[in-house]
């Protein structure tokens, strides 16, 4: 086992990759991700080579020994594949469109081999890595963390080597020898790999898919908080299934009476609000709950004084399903998802100001904080079509997350969807008060929308009211300027994120929404920033003034 040379083949494919950031200057930052995953890993294999040779250390290395030859086993594999895309690029003299074409190949290969980006999977060798080295320094250990790390690696061990068994076949049956990857710096100068054909022929490519991820994406899996031996419920009736990943549903629970606040609760038409028009064709993390199971958790809640508030139903294939219960008496919000298996069905729990939440291509993450707030790790990840349904639940999650009066969340850092650009930001006088507009774009799908926000205060940055307007952008006379500081907005269809009794967004008699902004300059501001989209779409915002 020689940890050293694997440290040293991650810091040559690390080098490598910095050849990529030119031809793709889109991707940069993902790239430049990659570059530090890989130090990073070669850093943390030098460290538990150091520690192996230090004798009073033996029995924790030996503790750890099994787990560190898998996961080298895995990083071995991905790097051979990284290697053997290299060979396309001549030595790295291989013109720009090549390392365009080389990059979108090895995008959709991980993804296809694991159905999580390379990005990902880096993040889960870092992840893995670090729980080791504090298992070999005798710092505080997460168990259940570490299980889930082992059981993952070896399910993408064993289709690693599925992968290569199939490779070696056909190149049997073609008369082809296998490519030698070596380990010398920099891209290969080997010639072209018979390992660049067989990845032509793995599935569909056809399908563009980003792998941006937040410099605090979440790094891997983390158990939950609960741990209640109750017998598990009976199984209920699934509700219908809705174009755009999520359907919901507010039937009743078990209670006789349902409080007025939730009967009457704005999300009840969270997800009935936008349509579902923008499709999202890549994905970044793999979707499921990551945490610990909490049989019994729907009857502690009721006993809590909690009631089930909204009912979501994933068809991504996961098998999941997202509740969340309100307690009226603090407005307190928890999130239960339910992921269903042939053996029956398991329950997670957590209380959304335990969580944040961050976009990875067309997932979302929920996450925790650990490490003294500086390490995210996911506790679930969810699946979505479209732009449009993966808004509604971003705004809904921040919403009731805001409206806890118990114990509100402070410190706000995702109170912007990862993807999004911002191209206009100024503030509107909303039903009397004080609010942050924000327009953006999605980088990606080009979609625009509006967003309504509170400005300062307790529930500072908490969504108002989002509205897509990708459509209205170019038309004539959608947007009307009354005088210098109100604008009339037509066809807005705005989600609202409050209820009507404490806020409703201002109309004129014939239907048309009313902006009413600060100042002139904030007004005049807002109709260049939608002219020069209808101008420019594909222009990437400069210098946008926040408030």
């Amino acid at each position: 086992m020689d940890l050293r040379a694997s440290a040293t083949e991650a810091e040559n494919v690390a080098a490598s990759f910095r050849l990529f950031r030119a031809p793709l200057p889109d991707n940069e930052a993902e790239i430049t991700d990659l570059i530090a995953d890989l130090y990073n890993i070669s850093s943390s294999l030098r460290r538990l080579d150091s520690l192996s040779k230090d004798r009073t250390r033996g029995r924790n290395w030996r503790v750890v020994q099994r787990d560190v030859v898998l996961l080298q086993s895995s990083l071995k594999y991905t790097i051979e594949d990284i290697l053997g895309f290299f060979h396309r690029l001549n030595g790295g003299a291989a013109p720009p469109e090549k390392y365009r074409e080389t990059w979108r190949t090895i995008e959709l290969y991980f993804w296809e081999e694991s159905k999580t980006s390379l990005r990902m999977r880096l993040a889960r060798y870092r992840g893995f890595l670090g729980e080791l080295g504090d298992v070999m320094q005798n710092k505080t250990q997460d168990f259940p963390l570490i299980d889930a790390h082992r059981e993952g690696l070896k399910t993408l061990v064993a289709t690693q080597e599925r992968q290569r068994v199939t490779d070696r076949f056909g190149r049997i049956s073609l008369g082809r020898n296998p490519p030698s990857t070596g380990s010398g710096s920099g891209i290969s100068t080997a010639p072209s790999s018979p390992t660049s054909d067989r990845r032509a022929r793995r599935g569909s490519f056809e399908r563009a898919r980003p792998p941006h991820l937040s410099p605090q994406s979440p790094l891997s899996p983390i158990s939950g908080e609960f741990n209640i031996p109750v017998p598990p419920l009976a199984p209920e009736a699934p509700s219908s299934p809705l174009t755009g990943s999520a359907s919901a549903t507010t039937t009743t629970t078990s209670q006789s009476v349902r409080s007025d606040v939730v009967q009457n609760h704005w999300v009840k038409d969270a997800f009935n609000c936008l349509e579902p028009k923008t499709r999202l064709s890549f994905y970044e993390a793999e979707v499921g709950c990551f945490g610990k199971p909490t049989p019994g958790i729907k009857e502690d809640l009721l006993e809590d004084g909690f009631e089930r508030l909204l009912r979501l139903d994933f068809d991504d294939g996961s098998g999941m399903t997202v509740y969340f219960y309100l307690r009226e008496t603090d407005n307190r919000t928890r999130i239960i998802i339910r992921v269903r298996h042939e053996e029956g069905s398991e329950y997670f729990c957590l209380p959304l100001n335990m969580l944040e939440i961050i976009r990875s291509g067309s997932s979302l993450q929920l996450c925790r904080r650990r490490n003294s707030g500086t390490e995210l790790v996911s506790w679930a990840s969810l699946g979505f079509e479209t732009m449009e349904s993966m808004v509604e639940f971003f705004c809904t999650f921040l919403a009731l997350r805001s409206q806890d009066t118990a114990k509100p969340a402070t410190d706000i850092r995702d109170y912007e969807l990862e993807g999004e650009e911002p191209v206009y930001s100024g503030q509107i006088l909303d039903d009397g008060r004080r609010h942050a507009l924000r327009v953006y774009r999605d980088r990606k799908t080009k979609a625009v929308r509006f967003q309504s926000s509170v400005y300062r205060g307790e529930r500072d940055k908490a969504p108002v009211w989002t509205a897509f307007v990708t459509s209205n952008i170019g038309r004539r006379g959608w947007l009307q300027a009354l005088d210098s500081r109100t604008i009339l907005v037509r066809g807005l269809k705005p989600l609202v994120l409050l209820s009507a009794d404490e806020y409703t967004l201002p109309q004129v008699a014939s239907g048309e929404h009313v902006l009413r902004f600060k100042t002139p300059d904030d007004a005049e501001e807002f109709l260049d920033s939608l002219d020069e989209l209808a101008a420019e779409p594909t222009s990437r915002t400069r210098g946008v003034r926040y408030v």
